[in-house]
């Protein structure tokens, strides 16, 4: 199980925001006349100034997505993926597909999750880098891009679709 003290884990996102509500409180004392530039605290400001633009500058910073949001995508990311069931309604077989895409589930780990929320992958490659064992955990490349394209629904990054030419070429070379 997960160790009792264990910190809890932050998206960049979050962290993002902290540091963003930090500087703004910082400007408007700044503003206020209070002299906070003292010099035990310079390397403070330029330390959470600095994160701020690099974490602004990655996947998690350069997206649209938002907190609120975090949630319900973690949920999808970390439930378990469930095996689709048919439901029977006199002798009419339905696979109910709009409601297993909002149940489904990809049994991430705490840390993938948080990799995954951080770097939010646009490629299959990417994918294979973030989650071990990809292709026995989802094994079928539809399904990943669906996964990728979950993804690109909260971010607003775009997907690279797979292209199977590509690699072909690339074995050429």
């Amino acid at each position: 199980g997960e160790h009792p003290h264990a910190p809890a884990l932050l998206t960049n996102l979050e962290v993002m925001e902290l540091l963003q509500e930090r500087l703004t409180a910082r400007e408007a004392s700044s503003s206020d006349g209070i002299n906070n530039k003292l010099p035990s605290f310079q390397s403070r400001d330029w330390i959470e100034q600095t994160v701020f633009d690099y974490l602004k500058s990655s996947p998690a910073g350069s997206s649209d997505v938002k907190l609120d949001d975090m949630p319900k995508l973690i949920e999808t990311l970390r439930r378990e993926p469930s095996v689709r069931t048919a439901t029977t309604d006199a002798d009419d077989i339905k696979f109910d597909e709009s409601d297993d895409k909002s149940l489904q589930g990809y049994g991430l780990t705490t840390a993938e999750t948080l990799q995954v929320l951080n770097h939010l992958p646009t490629s299959l490659v990417e994918l294979h880098l973030l989650i071990e064992d990809l292709e026995k955990r989802i094994p079928e490349e539809e399904k990943q891009m669906e996964f990728l394209r979950l993804l690109s629904q909260y971010s607003g990054r775009e997907v690279e679709e797979a292209d199977e030419e590509e690699e072909t070429n690339d074995m050429d070379k």
